[in-house]
């Protein structure tokens, strides 16, 4: 007699976030068993298990921030171990870049926040809400828009429906839940800090990798404006002074080398502690979900800055080689043929970098942490 298969399991919770009506909970509880129904449907080789959570935080009056609702459900899916968390209210969302928003995911979360707010004036609003929560769980699976199914755009809640995921994106989702089904860490017995963060890293690296090069963390200074003024004063001021030319000539290109790298390091550690970012999720015991979390969230601030090392050094290079080298020269105290461009624009690049990161400080804290944990606003 052939051995029954076991199928992996996938955790999935429904978190309301305020006080509902009956109107509301049975919308709620009626989208949850959908959803749960498409995604065994779709998924079948998976064993999917809801967990129904009520942590009222507000009343169902007036708009939420859904970065608020997003660290409480990060918090929840600590506390259950749950995979995958999507919290519900009937509230509006505050958008921050677009008229209005339904819909916040966080892949770096494994946490989705919706609102059924635009929706009750539809004709089927659980259905479009359906089609709304799978279009955010395949944020948080890794899946990007595509020209139609659920992953595509849409700015009228009427179009959103509840459609089936691509071969491709069925492919890719399988991929990334088997990730997810594997045992965590802190089921295989109690381990050393050090070796439980080092098993962690070892258990999925390159999708450590790819999930922090997937937030484009060098797009960072173009939604964070204190940090890029900070960086754009600093290289300007440097550019025209004589005495950081002067400084420039009497630095041997090993120490410049040296302080380039631990200025990036030290800039991503200053904004990382210095907005609290090191407090996401916050549980008593070491967890696989927590340590992933906090590393993806430094290896993108780390990115951004050696990115903006990059572009800085590009733009100085760029800028010095339209004036005559004579003029820098003089200014280093150094004869033309000895001045090496390159050399000058790495110390602007490395002084810049870190006036951004005390302008990074200078943000809010619920902006820095929007630009890092949004994937976008539905």
């Amino acid at each position: 007699m052939p051995k029954a298969t076991t199928r992996p399991p996938i955790q999935i919770g429904w978190l309301a976030a305020t006080n509902l009506d009956d109107e509301q909970r049975a919308l709620l509880d009626g989208l949850a068993d959908d959803c749960l129904a498409q995604l065994s449907r779709q998924f079948p080789e998976f064993a999917w298990n809801l967990s129904r959570l009520r942590r009222p935080i507000a009343e169902p009056i007036g708009p939420l921030d859904p970065l608020t609702l997003l660290e409480l459900g990060a918090e929840e899916k600590l506390h259950q171990h749950l995979d995958l968390v999507l919290v519900f209210v009937p509230n509006e969302l505050i958008p921050r870049n677009r008229p209005f928003v339904t819909g916040v995911p966080s892949s770096i979360l494994e946490v989705a926040v919706l609102s059924s707010a635009r929706f009750m004036d539809t004709q089927q609003p659980q259905r479009h809400l359906l089609g709304l929560a799978l279009h955010l769980l395949g944020h948080l699976l890794g899946l990007a828009h595509e020209e139609e199914g659920v992953m595509r755009l849409s700015d009228e809640a009427e179009r959103l429906e509840a459609v089936d995921f691509s071969a491709e994106a069925r492919t890719q989702i399988r991929q990334r839940l088997a990730r997810i089904a594997d045992q965590r860490v802190e089921e295989q017995g109690r381990r050393r800090p050090l070796a439980f963060w080092w098993r962690t890293w070892l258990a999925d690296p390159w999708g450590i990798v790819s999930e922090i090069f997937a937030y484009a963390p060098w797009r960072m200074p173009l939604y964070l404006g204190r940090f890029t003024a900070a960086t754009a004063v600093t290289v300007i001021f440097l550019f025209l002074s004589a005495e950081a030319w002067e400084l420039g000539a009497k630095l041997a290109p090993g120490w410049l080398l040296t302080s380039a790298l631990l200025a990036v390091v030290l800039a991503a550690l200053s904004v990382y502690l210095g907005q609290n970012l090191h407090q996401m999720g916050r549980v008593a015991n070491l967890r696989e979900q927590l340590i992933r979390t906090r590393t993806i969230l430094f290896g993108a601030l780390l990115s951004g800055m050696g990115a903006l090392w990059v572009v800085l050094f590009l733009i100085a290079l760029t800028s010095m080689s339209l004036f005559p080298k004579a003029v820098f020269a003089g200014w280093a105290g150094v004869a033309p043929e000895a001045l090496s461009l390159s050399h000058f624009a790495a110390l602007m690049a490395t002084l810049g970098v870190v006036a951004g990161a005390f302008g990074g400080n200078l943000e809010d804290e619920e902006e820095i942490k929007a630009v890092l944990l949004f994937d976008e606003e539905a």
